[in-house]
């Protein structure tokens, strides 16, 4: 690790070579040696890298995920009121092809002796020019809010890295940090689930309200008797939707869980190949990987099992009601239809099941989608410890004399401090070393330096200014930070 002030003034530098070492202040009780400017540091104990991967925590509950994501649904309006448009001449198609329907049977019987040889009746080519509208504009209908799903998902991933990239060094090196392999599982595979919930949510509230109202149109005016019959079985349905979709989601959350820590650990131990083999640590790493292999099968199984269920229940439910229902209102007023009459109330009745079918699988699909809705918004809900003051300084050059007055710093609450009430004075154009085997602090000064963490007690002071009245963009320009690990960029190469 080396750093350096970017300044034409004469620099103050960390490098590799000590000069001379000589006894001086403590860090975290190890010794300090310092002597025409260098420093030697012992090490302190270096806890061993654990699978994390966590739920948020917070005193209140946090905001309803919809709530959170209307901002960048409202963005897409124009594409949503487009899709929508769409579903409204759907509908339209659909509302005229029912009565049509229902006299095909006459207008077919009527074309075979009366139309001339070859002549397509006219009938037939209603039904099937309405039905060729419906599905032109059902598709683009589809196609517009697909668009709009993926680009709110789109505008989210990017708020999500941007949030992500503000939070504070401490949330992806400290204890309660979060593996790198969990935050990159959240904005690619669970932002698509999002996707899906969206694109669920979106088709379902206009189109299939529209269909609803138009196809209840249609049944009550071919026979309100059991049109009022099928209404009464909504209610069973709804309730068969709602416990089934909350089941779905606690066993979605569970899904979302197990694979993201599938990811995170996959993310931990490849970069680790090197210290997995020379420790003969591969057998135990495939036991690792089976274990939470087998967690997130059988999590994904119970999704798949509950998705396929859904429906099905749905679908039950809705025949087995309605079946009794009609039976018993037919049996009771001695209803009787004629045959065109009978067609077109089953057509209307058929074209209204299916968006309340619909209606539950978007449901369903959101309740999959919102627990990745929720770990999303989880990168996005804090307030930084380290952030700029209303009044903080904008140095445009800086000298390079740094103090660090009695400082003390540790990692977390009950742990040891790294450092421990340290005092340096480094003038400008001098060359510092700060030596030492690894875990020793060398790296933590740096950090308090660049203030990637704040000290405890104590303060530090670059040009007598205490750099945490100085703007962190400034502060980091002024200084050149050199890792000791190389970081390769493998997208870039």
């Amino acid at each position: 690790m080396a750093m350096a002030m970017a300044n034409p003034a004469p620099l103050a530098t960390f490098c590799s070579q000590p000069r001379t070492l000589t006894p001086c202040n403590s860090l975290r009780g190890f010794g300090v040696i310092a002597h025409s400017r260098a420093l030697a540091l012992t090490a302190t104990p270096v806890c061993s890298f654990r699978l994390r991967v966590r739920a948020s925590k917070g005193s209140s509950p946090p905001p309803y995920p919809l709530s959170e994501v209307f901002p960048y649904v409202a963005a897409e309006w124009r594409t949503i009121a487009k899709g929508w448009a769409c579903a409204a001449v759907a509908v339209y198609c659909l509302s005229r092809a029912v009565p049509a329907a229902g006299r095909l049977p006459r207008v077919l019987a009527a074309g075979v002796g009366g139309s001339a040889e070859g002549q397509i009746p006219r009938g037939v080519v209603t039904v099937a020019a309405l039905a060729s509208a419906h599905a032109a504009a059902a598709y683009v209908q589809q196609a517009l809010l697909w668009e709009a799903a993926l680009r709110v998902v789109w505008r989210l991933r990017e708020h999500a890295f941007e949030r992500v990239l503000a939070r504070d060094l401490a949330f992806f090196d400290g204890r309660e940090g979060m593996a790198a392999g969990d935050i990159a599982h959240r904005i690619t595979d669970e932002a698509d689930d999002v996707a899906d919930a969206l694109y669920s949510v979106l088709n379902t509230i206009v189109p299939t309200s529209l269909q609803l109202i138009a196809m209840g149109t249609q049944m009550v005016a071919i026979n309100l008797q059991l049109s009022l019959v099928a209404a009464m079985v909504i209610p069973c349905m709804c309730i068969v939707i709602a416990n089934l979709g909350e089941r779905l989601r606690q066993i979605s959350k569970k899904a979302h869980l197990s694979l993201a820590m599938l990811a995170a650990y996959l993310n931990d131990v490849l970069p680790s190949i090197l210290t997995v083999k020379v420790n003969n640590g591969e057998h135990k790493e495939i036991l690792r990987f089976h274990e939470l292999g087998f967690g997130e099968l059988k999590n994904n199984l119970d999704k798949k099992n509950m998705k396929a269920l859904i429906p099905q229940a749905v679908r039950t439910t809705y025949i087995v009601g309605l079946v009794v229902l009609c039976a018993g209102s037919i049996a009771v007023s001695g209803t009787t239809f004629d045959a065109e009459g009978f067609l077109s109330f089953l057509t209307a009745l058929a074209l209204f099941v299916e968006p309340i079918q619909d209606l539950g699988k978007a449901y369903n699909e959101y309740k999959q989608g919102e627990p990745a809705l929720e770990r999303i918004f989880d990168l996005t809900r804090f307030i930084p410890q380290v952030r700029d003051k209303p009044s903080a300084l904008h140095l445009k050059s800086v000298m390079g004399d740094i103090k660090f007055q009695d400082v003390t710093f540790r990692y977390a609450a009950g742990m040891p401090p790294v450092a421990d009430g340290v005092n340096l004075h480094i003038r400008p154009g001098e060359t510092v070393a700060i030596v030492g085997p690894s875990g020793g602090g060398k790296t933590t000064i740096a950090k308090l330096l660049l203030r990637l963490y704040h000290p405890q007690t104590g303060y530090i002071v670059l040009d007598n200014h205490d750099i945490q009245d100085i703007q962190l963009q400034c502060l980091r320009t002024h200084i050149a930070f050199v890792s000791q690990d190389a970081t390769p960029w493998e997208i870039l190469i």
